[in-house]
């Protein structure tokens, strides 16, 4: 069975989704970074295929999900998304976030008590007040240009976060991003307003933080993970921040490992 592609209505808009069910059981459902998308996940959602039913769902603004208005929140995002499974049928699920998808799952999980039974996190963003400022500074609106450059400077962003990108993947990100553009800006604001630390400290359930050796979030595993009640802690070797990409099997291992 391939995976399926679909649209559910909720208040604030469309949601666009990518669905693989062979098993019957709790869904997974999978969260993506800033600024990909659901596309992102396909070639996890076949490894995972055999022990799980995976829903994977584009951000408002991101993929080909509905806009959302100029300022919004992470809590914005996070209804719109539990708006979207509700209307699939999902009453309870487990969830996968990485980066932006891992903020977006810690906010849901804390807004909507008893939804989410156990999640995996990879690379939670608890930022230091240092690292909010540089992200800021390197964060710039993405203006069309007359020769193009907008492209290359996306282009260099992304081979600068890992050189070993293929380059099939960084094409597929750089229009990513440029699709997106201002929610890109938004979403990494919206994060960074976030009340992390507290999120993480109050919720009850088992929580498995992750991060590559050379992702650009590894600092903040350690501190993220004194925080949690119920936390385990892992780092994977050799891997960046397109851990899904490049080595899906390690992370397909690392939820298999800790929700069945």
């Amino acid at each position: 069975m391939s995976i399926r592609k679909g649209y559910v209505d909720t208040p604030n808009g469309q949601i666009h989704f990518r669905q693989l069910k062979q098993v019957d059981g709790i869904p997974l459902v999978l969260f993506h970074q800033t600024a990909s998308s659901s596309l992102m996940y396909e070639s996890l959602m076949n490894l995972l295929a055999d022990d799980f039913h995976t829903i994977a769902l584009d951000t408002p603004g991101f993929g080909a999900s509905f806009s959302p208005p100029n300022l919004f929140t992470v809590s914005y995002l996070s209804d719109s998304l539990h708006a979207a499974l509700t209307q699939l049928g999902v009453e309870s699920c487990f969830v996968f976030g990485h980066h932006t998808g891992s903020a977006i799952g810690l906010q849901m999980a804390f807004d909507h008590p008893n939804f989410i039974q156990k999640m995996v996190l990879s690379g939670a963003p608890l930022l230091s007040e240092t690292q909010i400022t540089g992200l800021k500074a390197s964060l710039k609106p993405i203006a069309l240009t007359e020769d193009g450059s907008h492209l290359t400077q996306v282009w260099e962003r992304i081979r600068k976060r890992d050189s070993s990108l293929p380059l099939d993947i960084v094409h597929r990100e750089i229009l990513l991003t440029q699709s997106a553009r201002e929610a890109a800006q938004g979403a990494y604001q919206a994060v960074f307003d976030q009340p992390i630390q507290h999120q993480l400290s109050s919720l009850d359930i088992p929580i498995l933080l992750i991060s590559g050796e050379h992702d650009t979030l590894r600092a903040s595993l350690e501190s993220a993970y004194q925080l949690l009640k119920h936390g385990k802690m892992k780092v994977i070797p050799n891997e960046g921040p397109y851990i899904c990409d490049q080595n899906p099997q390690a992370v397909a291992d690392v939820i298999k490992e800790f929700i069945l």
